[in-house]
Parts: structure tokens; sequence; C-alpha cells
């Protein structure tokens, strides 16, 4: 028998720290088992570990499963591996929208890896702590956290109770400067990335999502007419949207003769953004997975600090400073919340008003030369009236 207590890392003070509640640890039936006692006595962690013991002892000699505790303890000493597999099966085969199973599938390969050679029942506290403060140091985004933390809860049945949820981020979204945006296209078109600067160039001039960028399809656009037709989006009334363009056709005619130098002739149902490697794209009935790196290095270099989600909010800054109505804001952009239309209508509103206050500025400065201008004439006149 052995019991102990964890040893986890201080967040705060970066010290070692050793855990207040006892756990167990024995070999049953070739598999390490661990767990969690929840006591802060070693006596009654003993008996814990007896009892846990004499249940698997029991059932493996009686043949009579244990009911619903048995079953949690099976799952519980499932490897976290195994229980993330399954779950992305599950979920997969429940006819969820593909960009819900590519986020699941994207959530379970980090965890996959993170948690490589821990059981369900190593899931405590101290580890998830431990697993948070790794992604934040990799730079990860706290909703980017919560997301994946999410995903192993519904796939291990496990939560952790002291460790409250990160804050995400509740900021909309804010535009870049047309000088910011010149900087950061000047150092995509220079990329090694073939793929980066159109993918830019389509966020900036149409206001599409990551995802909706991301899987878009050659059948998609309509170079004669010059229109964009969105897939799925993330809203219903966002699937389908038409998005005309002008100043992307050069880019994407471009694009598309370097794409057809690439895979020949290119068929209406490839990927217009292909699966590659970190050297050249590979298979064109595939997506590219992600352009994180790519979009990273050209910020970077840009000296630009924003998210890829900003580029849309640029979109609609433009549009909203055009005076453009929300009716044909909402049919270009797709969804837009309520807050995001009130931040939107406030710029409509300012730009008004800087318009008509320019306006009003130069009114006022030529009825001032033109005061200037009478009185002169009036004490030229009355200067010249015999006295």
């Amino acid at each position: 028998m052995s019991t102990y207590r964890n040893r986890y890392k201080d967040k705060k003070t970066g010290k070692m720290k050793t855990s207040a509640q006892w756990s167990y640890t024995f070999m049953f039936d070739g598999q390490r088992i661990r767990e969690s006692a929840k006591t802060k006595k070693s006596t009654v962690a003993r008996q814990a570990e007896d009892k846990h013991r004499r249940e698997l002892e029991t059932a493996a000699a009686t043949g009579r499963p244990l009911g619903s505790a048995r079953d949690m303890r099976q799952k519980r000493t499932q490897r976290v591996t195994v229980a993330l597999g399954n779950y992305r099966a599950k979920y997969a085969a429940h006819d969820h929208e593909p960009a819900g199973v590519e986020i699941v599938n994207q959530r379970a390969d980090v965890l996959a890896k993170y948690f490589a050679s821990d059981l369900v029942v190593d899931l405590t506290d101290e580890r998830m702590d431990g697993y948070i403060a790794k992604r934040k140091a990799d730079g990860v985004g706290n909703r980017t956290i919560n997301m994946e933390r999410d995903v192993l809860a519904r796939a291990t049945g496990m939560t952790w109770g002291e460790t409250p949820r990160l804050k995400e981020n509740s900021d909309i979204g804010t535009a870049i400067s047309p000088e910011e945006e010149q900087r950061i296209l000047e150092v995509a078109a220079r990329s090694d990335s073939k793929m980066i600067h159109p993918v830019l160039r389509i966020a900036l001039g149409t206001g599409m999502r990551r995802d909706e960028i991301r899987l878009l399809k050659w059948n998609q656009i309509d170079f004669e007419n010059r229109e964009i037709t969105v897939g799925k989006a993330k809203t219903e009334k966002g699937s389908g949207r038409m998005i005309p363009f002008e100043m992307l056709h050069a880019v994407l005619t471009t694009y598309a003769s370097w794409y057809a130098s690439k895979f020949g002739v290119i068929q209406p149902d490839w990927f217009v953004f292909p699966f590659s490697n970190r050297r050249a794209p590979i298979d064109p009935t595939r997506p590219l997975g992600s352009f994180k790196s790519a979009w990273t290095s050209v910020r970077t270099k840009a000296g630009v600090n924003c998210r890829f989600h900003d580029l849309r909010h640029t979109l609609c800054t433009k549009l909203a400073e055009a005076g453009v109505p929300e009716s044909t804001m909402l049919s270009i952009m797709g969804h837009m919340s309520k807050k995001m239309l009130e931040k939107y209508s406030h710029i409509r509103k300012q730009a008004k008003r800087d318009a008509i206050q320019s306006i009003e500025a130069r009114s006022a400065s030529a009825l001032s030369n033109e005061s200037v201008k009478v009185l002169t004439q009036v004490e030229a006149f009355e200067g010249s009236k015999p006295s």
C-alpha cells in the first residue's frame, strides 16, 4: 500500500508546496491505480485505498459489476488519451457542425500531448494548475485555455473545484490604423508563405472570419462577377452571404496562377488554402490546418499588436465611417452582436459629427474672412467721405 501527498509549484511564489490532501496508488491487473482519497488524514487515506482495492478484487473474483460506482472507477482509471479519443468520436458522430468538430479535435490534440502519460484520476487541481501555467507561458489566451479545459471535463467527467475559470477578454475588438494595415500587407507580401498575403487581403477586404477564409473553396469565388459566397459560417445568417470585391481581383488572380503551378488545373471543390507542411502545399482536397504561425510572424515584423479578428473590425469601422446602413453592414459581415452594432453606430455618429464640425469650421473661417473684407470696405468707405 502506498499513500502520498502531491507536490506542486505555487503560482504566486514559484516555490514547491505539498498538497494538504492525501492520495494513494497501487497496481491492479497490470495497471497502476492512482486516486485522491479526498482527506487530510493519512489513516483515512489508507482505509480508502484498501476499500478500493477490495472492491476491484471482489468484482474480478465474482464477475459481478459494481454498477455505476464500478463504471466510474473504470472511467477514472482510464488513460486521458483514451477518454479524449472516445469523446472525439462521439462528438463527431452527433452531427455537429464541421467547424465545431475541428475545434474539438484541435483542443484534444493539445490536451493529449500534455496529459499523454496520465490516467483520468491524475487530473487533480494541482495538475490542472500546472497545465494552465504551461499554456499561459506558451502565450495562449484565457478563452482558449477555458475551451481546452471544457473539452477535457466533458471527455473525462472530471471537474476542478479549486481552479476557477480564467477571466476572458470581453473586448469585442478594435480596428487597426491605415498605417498599421499598410505595414502588415507590405510584410505579408514579402513573406515566405505564399498564402498569408491573400489571406490577409481577404480578411481586410471582406471581413470574413478566420475559419470562413481557411475553409474557402474555389467554387465560392466568382471571378467574373467579382463576388465571394461565404460557406459555413459561425451563425446561420452568416452562411451563404455574398460579398462583392474589386481590389481583391488582381490579388486572387495572381494567387490562382501560383496555385495552378503547384496542382495543375484548379478543381472547383478544392480548398483555396490547401493543407500544407512547413515547406509547401501538399493536398488541395484538405484545408490548411492553421495560418497562425505565418500571421504571428507578419504582425510581429510589422510591429502591430492586434488579433486576426481585429482585421474584421477594421472593415466594420471603415463601413461605419462611410455611413453604410446597418442592414448593409449585416449583409456583408453576417451576424453581429447588439453590443458590436452599438459600437459601430457610435462610430457612424462620430464620423457624421466630425464631418459637420469640419464643414462648420470651414464655414466659420469663410465667414470670418468675409467679415474682415466687409469691415475693411466699410472703413475705406468711411474714410473717403467728405468731412
